[in-house]
């Protein structure tokens, strides 16, 4: 019928069940509209049907709640509903939400509304969300070739040119590498497209890539260049190479470059750099680079002991089930005598 009721409970308990009086089906059901709680999780079990209607709420805290249940559901109808969102919604926030949102889902119809949408947004954050989730079709040569024709173009924003760089790497394709090596030149403000490069690189993975994230920690590179370097290594530590590299660079002479060689330390959890990493803890300069040194080190003997004591469950469960054998090869040779 198009009326908007609004309805306020008291709610003294972590749990409760509200009864609301209606005199018939609510097209749909919002909590918070207004977004009075600050904290909460809101988990909602709504049908397809009625986070579609809930689309067309005047209220933005609506909309999104909305575009959350329809990723979740991945139906053929839910992608109808997100692409409606993604096209026609008022709001850039909740266009960007649904473009990200079709790429959780993940079909091919999610990737011809965002291929679409991609024609006629002009609004430079949702281009970036409709880039970004671009990055989930792994191997899908089109959408390598859209994606390397937005890194290539000088009139789209740097920002949605580095994010495509992302996407890209995240593809999986070893041939379209040579785009993001030649990206690592393009100018940009604060050299956001050579970090997004660097960062498609990562995702990539192919020795060539390693090789050039190594060759882009180096000592006269911009230091925002080098950090982004240095902290996508983190995944490659088990390469002779970049374990060395790493090591040298967490006693970088410049902060924020130890700092990045830390949170590489940090992705990887590899028990080698312990020594340096108490190093620093003790020694460093700065009091920032002292403390998370002292965390990540701290991160490493947890997960250190708690593979101790996983190898010693299996050994008792091995001793447990080794004295069960006996016990039923005893009851087999009593039996058989008996």
């Amino acid at each position: 019928s198009g009326r908007v009721e609004i309805f306020r409970f008291e709610l003294n308990e972590r749990e409760a069940t509200v009864y609301i009086p209606a005199s018939e089906r609510p097209q749909y059901v919002c909590i918070d509209p207004q977004f009075k709680i600050g904290v909460k999780v809101v988990n909602t079990d709504k049908g397809v049907e009625e986070a579609i209607a809930e689309l067309g709420s005047d209220n933005l805290v609506c909309r999104l709640e909305a575009v959350d249940a329809l990723a979740r559901d991945g139906s053929a109808r839910a992608v109808e509903g997100l692409s409606k969102a993604l096209i026609g919604d008022s709001f850039w926030g909740v266009r960007a939400e649904a473009a990200r949102a079709l790429g959780r889902v993940g079909t091919e119809d999610a990737l011809k509304a965002l291929l679409n949408a991609l024609n006629n947004e002009r609004h430079p954050r949702v281009r970036q969300a409709i880039v970004e989730a671009l990055g989930n079709f792994r191997g899908n040569d089109n959408v390598a070739k859209v994606l390397a024709s937005i890194l290539e173009n000088s009139s789209e924003s740097y920002y949605v040119r580095s994010r495509a760089a992302q996407s890209l790497g995240k593809l999986g394709m070893p041939d379209y590498g040579k785009y993001l090596i030649k990206a690592l030149d393009y100018p940009s403000h604060n050299y956001v497209i050579t970090q997004g490069a660097l960062q498609g690189l990562s995702e990539l993975g192919t020795d060539e890539a390693v090789d050039t994230l190594i060759k882009y920690t180096e000592l006269g590179k911009p230091t925002l260049v080098r950090v982004a370097a240095t902290q996508s290594l983190g995944k490659f530590v088990s390469v002779r190479r970049v374990y060395d590299r790493v090591r040298e660079l967490l006693r970088d002479p410049y902060y924020r470059v130890r700092y990045a060689a830390v949170a590489a330390v940090e992705s990887s959890l590899d028990p080698r750099f312990l020594d340096i990493l108490d190093e620093l803890a003790s020694r460093d300069l700065d009091g920032r680079i002292r403390r998370y040194a002292r965390d990540v080190a701290r991160k490493i003997r947890d997960q250190l002991q708690r593979g101790v004591e996983y190898a010693r469950l299996r050994e008792e469960i091995e001793r447990i089930r080794e004295e069960q054998r006996r016990i039923m090869d005893r009851l087999d040779r009593m039996e058989a005598k008996g």
